[in-house]
């Protein structure tokens, strides 16, 4: 009988230093989540932060239950929980290492979006600006816009306004006498004219995701609105004058959201998503609502027979109708915007319909909106996205923008900021206590 020879101690010594190595690896600083609770499913992504650009190590993706969510609100907070701890392990396993910060989007009907300009008249135009005064001023021009966007959403969803929740900001535009700057200090000047995008949701909605991400305990980075989010995520915003609308079509909303000179107008939302065409087939063929799903996801995949390509066909018209109705409506909303982009980008899982792009390229709807000319319709592919690299090349199509979209925010705040980012993100965590 042969005797097995207990390991060296340099063995020991080897496995030891594999074993430091991994957990000085797991606990990187440059490690952060990306999760989007989406109506039908949890994505998240583990990613690795260098500098403004980012690694894609990790995908994760779990199906709700139809309870679980709805039109975008969570109505089950343990489920969604599980699934979201779920969705979190499959993408750190799959990455090899733990994160410790995370990003949330926030999406729905109730989430409001808007951009406030705000003038501020100084007293000593020859004084140049210090960094006292901008804090004072980047103070007052924000309780300004925030009072009156609040009270705007108070109206619209018959909420109280201490009901409403500020979700994010972001400053969109900043100007010394007419003039654009990116940093008011060291500038003189009598009036400084700053916009601000701000995102609001009700107390319910915004603190459900409040609980869910404290069970998840992780340091959170933001809770960001998800429209804001793609509209950030094609790298435009230097000072250019790109213009956009960005429509991501989700399992219970969409969302949307218009871009004028490299500038958030604001976002809308709806009640029509994917799971309103499911509903359609499981009442229009008498089936169960995942059979509906089943029969939707092959359709979109051409791979229904002729005659029953034809019936659903009929079906999904007749609804996308409808869905047309609630994008028109929306960006009928954009009041103070005189003319709409030109290009459409859309996102999302629910544009997996071919109607959806169909009924997009008709000109019978834009006869009614501000376009100088008829709408370009394109998907937004994740190849768009230049901030960030997919190693695991599993993010292959537009129903995975949102949650790169919320990645590429998030390297925004782990990156070295503005100075005025930073006084602005100051006064926002004031008004969210």
């Amino acid at each position: 009988m042969h005797r097995i020879a207990p390991p060296s101690f340099f063995v020991y010594i080897l496995l030891a230093m594999r074993l430091f190595r991994r957990i000085k690896k797991r606990t990187s600083d440059a490690y952060f989540l990306a999760l989007d609770i989406g109506t039908d499913v949890v994505k998240a992504l583990v990613c690795e932060a260098q500098g403004n650009k980012g690694k894609i190590l990790g995908v994760g993706r779990r199906q709700q239950k139809l309870g679980d969510m709805q039109a975008g609100v969570v109505t089950d907070i343990a489920s969604v929980i599980a699934n979201c701890q779920n969705a979190i392990r499959d993408a750190e396993n799959m990455a090899g290492v733990s994160t410790e910060k995370m990003i949330l989007g926030i999406s729905g009907e109730l989430v409001k979006g808007a951009t406030t300009t705000t003038s501020y008249v100084r007293r000593d135009a020859n004084s140049k600006i210090d960094l006292a005064e901008l804090k004072n001023i980047v103070h007052k021009v924000q309780w300004r816009a925030f009072d009156q966007v609040r009270s705007q959403l108070a109206d619209e969803t018959g909420y109280n306004e201490i009901d409403v929740k500020l979700v994010n900001a972001a400053i969109v535009d900043v100007r010394i006498d007419g003039y654009r700057v990116t940093n008011p200090i060291g500038f003189q000047g009598k009036e400084v004219t700053l916009s601000i995008f701000n995102a609001f949701a009700p107390l319910v909605h915004y603190g459900a995701l409040q609980t869910i991400a404290a069970e998840i305990d992780k340091e959170l980075l933001s809770i960001a609105a998800e429209p804001y989010a793609l509209t950030r995520c094609l790298g435009y915003e230097d000072g250019s004058q790109f213009g956009a609308i960005f429509i991501d079509v989700g399992g219970g909303t969409t969302d949307v959201a218009v871009v004028r000179n490299g500038g958030v107008e604001g976002t809308k939302m709806f009640t029509l998503g994917g799971r309103m065409f499911s509903k359609r087939l499981s009442q229009a063929l008498n089936i169960s609502f995942k059979e509906a799903e089943e029969i939707k996801i092959a359709y979109s995949e051409d791979k229904l027979e002729r005659q029953s390509h034809r019936i659903v066909r009929e079906a999904m018209k007749t609804d996308c109708d409808v869905w047309l109705s609630g994008v028109v409506l929306s960006l009928e909303s954009f009041e103070n915007v005189d003319v709409l982009p030109s290009k459409i980008l859309i996102s999302g899982g629910g544009a997996y319909l071919p109607e959806i792009k169909e009924t997009l390229e008709t000109r019978e709807w834009i006869q009614s909106l501000p376009f100088s000319k008829k709408p370009q319709i394109n998907f937004i592919n994740p190849k768009m996205i230049t901030n960030l690299v997919d190693e695991t090349k599993l993010l292959l199509d537009h129903q995975d923008i949102v949650p790169m979209a919320l990645a590429n925010l998030a390297l925004s705040f782990i990156a070295e900021e503005q100075q005025l980012s930073k006084l602005l993100k100051k006064v926002v965590r004031l008004m969210q206590m």
